[in-house]
Formats: C-alpha cells, structure tokens, sequence
C-alpha cells in the first residue's frame, strides 16, 4: 500500500516533518494523514497544509510505503526514528533524513542535506545524489553517532561523516571531505573515491577502505604493511553485490592494499585504514 504526498506550498520557514514515516501513516486513512502535525518555526501545522495527500496506507508500518515529491531542499526530519517500510524521496530532500532510524527502506533519486542519518540504528538508506555533512555522525556531545545499518552514496558526501561511528555499514561512490570516521569506534567505511584531509583522527575501532587517494594521514597512524588482502576483496565483492554501479568492472582483485594502524594518540588503538596502493605512493 503506498501513500503519495506532493509538495503543493513550498514553506518559506524550514519544516520540520518527522511525522513523515511508515510507523505515523500506518492504519490511518487520507483525511487523517492530512491532520498529523508538522512545525513551522513556533508554529505547529498541518501536514495538509504544506502536500497534496493520495494513496492508502497499509495496516502495518511494514505495509506501507510513503513516496513524496516536490522541491524538498527546506523539508526536515523525513523519516526520523522510521522503525520500518519504505519511503521514497523523488529529488532533493533537506536536513535529517533518516535520522535515529531503526529500521525499513528508504530511497532517495536526488541529494540529501547534513545530519541523514544521524545516530541510525538499523535498516537501509540509498541516496542516489550527495550527502551533506556529519552523515552518519553523532549529534554535538552524543557520545556515539551511526549504530548500525546501511547507507550507500552514489554522489560524494561532506565533513564529519561517521563521526563517532560505533556499528554499521556507508559506502560512497565519489570524494569524501575532511574529517571522515572521526572518532570512530566500529563499524566499516567504504569510500570509492577520494578522502581529504584528517582521515580518522582520534578514532580507536572500526575499519575504512579507500579506493582512491587519502590526501594524507595522521603522523599517529603506523604503516602495518602492503599486500594482496583477500580479506580486503571480500568487502569489495560484498558492495558489488548490493550496488554494483559502485566499482568499475576492471578492478583488480589481485592488487595490493597498504594497511596502516591507529590513531596511537588514543589508548588500545585498533582502527584499520586500508588504501589502495596504486593511488597512494604518497603515503607510503
């Protein structure tokens, strides 16, 4: 069962529209979805205020998807704390998407603002455009930021993503900015492309791949080694299988990969940076 809502006032004020999930639309006919609240600045409003509403919602979060469309760059919260079935965005969408998310599906055919994917718990997140900063990240003095799920860029993302990561799975197609996986305590990071600077600073667990270049690394980062890494390749087989468009199809399996080990700043460093010797003679 699918629910359609269409952006027909664009808000001049952000809106912050956390309502927009499986879990709220579930059971409720259109006349009722039209009724639950959204804020506007100090106001709170109708959601039929701001969107057209068709379609009919299943009787359970997980039989109902939710697709929106219109320009939705000052649309906020969009699936926060989602705990099951699906939304799809047709475009660009704004800050928090997918936020504290346990659970369910979300697509994105466009870009997305900072803070998608705040502190997730669960479930799956494809963004076909470019994320904003602290993707994945931990709200300002949260000690723990992503905690599981996955989330798959086909564009490049900003600063800070996975910042405080503990659990979990992002993987970017393109460029990752500066600050990436900062104090990461687990979970796995996959990046295509290029990273900028402060790669890992303060992190203590977790593992990152970079199949392009790092511009550079933390003096507390010790080389461990170059070498073929069949343990490398299966992460790289396992992203081919879900998004194939991800990874050229010559990629040599058979190349070596440069590990180095940190951030010795911090005490019991366990953090693995894998790079892609090929692209990083730099750093070797």
């Amino acid at each position: 069962m699918a629910v359609h809502l269409k952006l027909t006032k664009e808000p001049d004020i952000p809106l912050e529209a956390d309502t927009i999930t499986p879990t709220h639309f579930a059971g409720k006919s259109a006349a009722e979805l039209g009724k639950l609240p959204v804020l506007q600045g100090n106001q709170t409003l109708e959601l039929a205020a701001f969107f057209d509403i068709s379609g009919e919602a299943g009787a359970t979060p997980d039989e109902t998807e939710i697709v929106v469309s219109g320009n939705l760059k000052d649309v906020k919260m969009i699936g926060k704390g989602m705990n099951g079935g699906r939304i799809t965005v047709e475009g660009d969408v704004g800050m928090y998407l997918g936020a504290e998310m346990i659970a369910g599906r979300i697509h994105v055919k466009g870009s997305v603002g900072s803070w998608a994917a705040a502190e997730m718990e669960g479930g799956n997140i494809q963004i076909e455009g470019n994320a904003g900063d602290y993707l994945c990240a931990g709200y300002r003095g949260s000690p723990d930021g992503m905690k599981g799920g996955r989330v798959y860029i086909a564009g490049n993302a900003g600063r800070e993503m996975g910042a405080h990561m503990r659990k979990g799975f992002i993987a970017v197609k393109g460029d990752v900015d500066t600050l990436a996986g900062v104090r990461m305590k687990g979970g796995t990071i996959i990046v295509v492309g290029n990273i900028a600077d402060r790669l890992g600073v303060e992190a203590t667990k977790g593992m990152i791949f970079c199949l392009g270049k790092v511009d550079s690394l933390l003096p507390t980062y010790k080389f461990s080694g170059s070498s073929e890494r069949e343990f490398t390749n299966y992460y790289l087989r396992y992203l081919r299988s879900r998004r194939p468009d991800f990874l050229n199809e010559d990629l040599d399996f058979a190349e070596k990969w440069a590990k180095f080990m940190g951030d010795f700043a911090e005490g019991d460093p366990k953090q693995e940076i894998y790079l892609r010797e090929a692209a990083n003679q730099h750093l070797l």
